[in-house]
């Protein structure tokens, strides 16, 4: 963990890069981490390189599930520009969105080596390519980008508000904040299904409302400290449950967030943000909300 850790951050905005959706990222993320450590299990060498060890498995991974037959993670395609050449500073944050617009090969052979610095070696590794190949579709992304229009560029830069598929209702969510703030810990399990899910993204999962119950709703209610309290935000026209604690004396912050899904007029899923760093940091910092991370797991 001491060699991954510090890693995390830029792998994250690497799968940010990829994936487009924020939550796609995580989920890209997470899984990257989890095959890592699988493939750890099997191999009989050192790691030289973990960097570039774990941005080649999620390279491969992301590129793998965009090829699968009638199932894509690429965004809505939109026209936009980019500079023809490596962008430094600032404008490099520009170029991980312009990037989104590219196909797979393109996409992550542009943003491995004009945004994190990988050599053409290292991209032929990652991508199990020719360097030849690499530096074509290098030249075919930015010829791409070249093309685009500024309008467009800044629509996309501006962002659009997205609805996720069975998003719930914002009134099923204010009830669940209700009961929650009320303490009310058979409410808020009586809102979820009887076969509902839970998962605390990257560290354990829950199964049927009786263990939701039992398990993260009587911890979070009645084990942790900061009085943890719930509001209904919407992020990019999604609603979404944001935790509030008290972080010191007279302060609170945002220390987690909880989407859901909804069927049948009651709450199927949710998942827990709480240690995903990254993922908290970008909503929070778009809400305008203060923010205290919680790290990647429990200390």
């Amino acid at each position: 963990m001491q060699v991954i850790d510090p890693l995390r951050p830029e792998l994250f905005r690497y799968c940010r890069s990829l994936a487009g959706s924020l939550w796609d990222a995580e989920d890209l993320v997470q899984d990257t981490l989890l095959r890592a450590f699988a493939k750890l299990a099997d191999v009989h060498w050192q790691i030289d390189n973990p960097r570039a060890y774990l941005f080649r498995m999620a390279t491969n991974l992301w590129i793998d599930r965009s090829r699968r037959p009638g199932e894509s993670i690429m965004p809505e395609q939109v026209d936009a520009p980019a500079p023809a050449a490596p962008p430094p500073g600032d404008v490099r944050e520009a170029m991980q969105t312009m990037a989104r617009l590219l196909p797979p090969q393109e996409r992550a052979a542009l943003l491995l080596k004009d945004v994190f610095d990988f050599t053409l070696a290292e991209i032929a590794a990652q991508l199990r390519t020719s360097q030849g190949a690499v530096k074509a579709a290098l030249h075919r992304g930015r010829e791409r980008l070249a093309e685009a229009t500024r309008d467009r560029d800044e629509r996309e830069m501006a962002g659009r508000p997205t609805q996720r598929a069975h998003a719930p209702a914002a009134v099923l969510l204010e009830k669940w904040c209700a009961a929650f703030n009320a303490r009310d810990l058979q409410g808020l399990a009586n809102l979820m299904l009887e076969d509902a899910e839970a998962d605390v993204v990257g560290v354990v999962q829950e199964y049927g409302r009786a263990q939701i119950r039992d398990g993260s709703f009587k911890h979070t209610i009645f084990d942790e400290e900061g009085e943890p309290r719930a509001e209904l935000r919407h992020f990019r026209g999604e609603p979404l449950v944001i935790l509030w604690y008290t972080t010191e004396p007279g302060v609170r912050r945002v220390r987690d967030l909880l989407r859901f899904i909804e069927a049948d007029g009651g709450l199927r899923s949710l998942r827990y943000y709480y240690f995903c760093p990254e993922t908290l940091a970008e909503v929070c910092r778009e809400l305008n909300l203060p923010l205290k991370d919680n790290g990647y797991r429990y200390m």
